[in-house]
C-alpha cells in the first residue's frame, strides 16, 4: 500500500511516520510531505543546525535506531493524491486544504505537533506516531 503521511511543515510527524512504515514493512512504499512546508528540499539533518534545540525529531528517531537526518522537506500538492492509495494527516485541520480533507483516501490522526517542544514531548510524539503506524500496518494486512 502507498501511503502518504502529511504533517503542517514535513519536519517531524510525517517524517517519522514515513520512516516507521518503510523500517517495519520493508519497503519504501511511504513518503511524506508538508501542507505549508519551508526550506523546500532542506533536509532535517540541516534544519537542525541552523536551529538547534528547537527540533529533536533527529534525534529521538535515532534512540529507535532510525536516521531520518537525511530526510527532506516536501510540499504535497494535488497530484499527490492519484500517487497514494491513504493519505494520513497529522496537520491541524485549519492548516489542511480543502481538496486534501475532501479525498475519500484522507485520514486525520490527532497527534500534537512536536515542533519547538522538549526532548521527552518530542520522544512522547515518536511513541505515539510509531503505535499509530503499528496499526495501520496491522489493519492493511
Amino acid at each position: 500500500m502507498k501511503v502518504l503521511f502529511i504533517c503542517r511543515g514535513n519536519v517531524g510527524r510525517s517524517q517519522m511516520a514515513e520512516a516507521f512504515y518503510n523500517s517495519l514493512t520493508k519497503t519504501t512504499d511511504a513518503k511524506s510531505a508538508g501542507t505549508y512546508a519551508d526550506n523546500l528540499g532542506q533536509t532535517l539533518g540541516e534544519r537542525k543546525k541552523q536551529r538547534p534545540g528547537k527540533s529533536f525529531v533527529v534525534d529521538v528517531m535515532k534512540e529507535s535506531d532510525i536516521d531520518i537526518s537525511g530526510a527532506v522537506i516536501k510540499q504535497i500538492s494535488k497530484d499527490d493524491l492519484n500517487k497514494y492509495d491513504l493519505l494520513v494527516s497529522m496537520a491541524g485541520k485549519k492548516y489542511t486544504p480543502k481538496w486534501l480533507s475532501s479525498s475519500p483516501k484522507y485520514v486525520y490522526w490527532k497527534i500534537r505537533d512536536p515542533m519547538g517542544r522538549s526532548h521527552d514531548l518530542t520522544a512522547k510524539a515518536r511513541d505515539i506516531v510509531k503505535q499509530h503506524v503499528e496499526d495501520l500496518i496491522k489493519k492493511s494486512k
